[in-house]
């Protein structure tokens, strides 16, 4: 029966393929013909790993060339795009910032503790940026599945955060307690603490969610995920590292701080006298009791 069939069934690549029988040809030719012709079909649904990592390491390719060959003001008019997006958000941080002037006055070492917030989580998201983008070359993350592959970064961002936090926070406690300033209250310390220490955690895992996404939206945009994902992680993660910490110091710090305040008169004795209603007439003087009040709270926070 095999003999008289017209077609001759070779197995490739997994697959069993029908070719035509040579007319007046033997059955080993028919088959040696069938396999020269298996050897030349493209069959992309039963592609290797590594033809695929080949395939999208394609577009990597191409953009670097790209990049490569362009002149001075091509260069430009591809990165200047995403200088200008980064400006743009900066300067929405700048205003939210600026609203939370009392807060800063009151706490003037939140100042101290921006930058480092801001370093800590921009380095996440550097890594997270440039740990995607290195992927995408060479093939090994695709911007379709994205949260496959943001799904690694997130874990570790939420664990180095989770780490950060704690090491921050257990700084700017020491660094307020009353140990360094006399002024501050134990309270406070703990609250001011508290508020980095959540300060640097959301900023982290923020930096470490945009250091991912950025990239692979830019390349699933059609732009150049090395030029563009950079600049877009790094203005997300100010916008919410920078709004973050003053918005949070404004809440926890408002119900919960010792206002980073001093003894108002300079003393207990001063205070008293900034109570004064009337001046003193020799026998008697008017005092505020509310005013007289706060500063026995004064005396009992050990401010004056």
């Amino acid at each position: 029966l095999f003999k008289a069939s017209r077609y001759v069934r070779i197995p490739s690549r997994g697959l069993r393929v029908d070719y035509p029988r040579m007319a007046g040809g033997s059955m080993q030719q028919s088959v040696e013909a069938g396999r020269a012709g298996a050897s030349e079909l493209e069959l992309p649904e039963h592609k290797s790993p590594e033809a695929k990592c080949e395939s999208r390491s394609h577009g990597a390719s191409e953009d670097a060339l790209r990049m490569h060959l362009a002149p001075t003001h091509r260069r430009v008019l591809l990165r200047l795009p995403a200088i200008l997006i980064t400006f743009s958000i900066e300067m929405v941080v700048a205003f939210v910032i600026s609203r939370y002037e009392e807060t800063l006055v009151k706490y003037p070492l939140l100042i101290s503790f921006q930058p480092v917030v801001s370093a800590v989580s921009g380095n996440v998201g550097l890594q997270s940026s440039s740990i995607v983008i290195r992927n995408l070359a060479l093939g090994l993350n695709s911007e379709r599945k994205m949260r496959q592959a943001m799904r690694p970064e997130i874990k570790t961002g939420f664990l180095m955060a989770s780490i950060m936090g704690v090491v921050v926070g257990l700084t700017a406690f020491v660094w307020y307690s009353p140990w360094l300033v006399a002024a501050h209250t134990w309270r406070g310390s703990a609250s001011f603490a508290f508020t980095v220490c959540l300060g640097v955690f959301f900023s982290m895992v923020a930096a470490a969610i945009s250091g991912s996404a950025a990239p692979l939206l830019t390349k699933r945009c059609g732009f150049d995920p090395s030029a563009m994902g950079g600049p877009m992680e790094t203005a997300f993660q100010d916008a919410v590292g920078g709004t973050l910490l003053v918005a949070l110091s404004g809440a926890i710090l408002g119900a919960l701080g010792d206002q980073g305040k001093q003894c108002p008169g300079g003393d207990a004795n001063g205070c008293i006298q900034l109570c004064r209603l009337s001046p003193f007439n020799g026998t008697a003087a008017i005092f505020d009791s509310q005013c007289i009040n706060s500063c026995l709270r004064a005396v009992a926070a050990r401010l004056c």
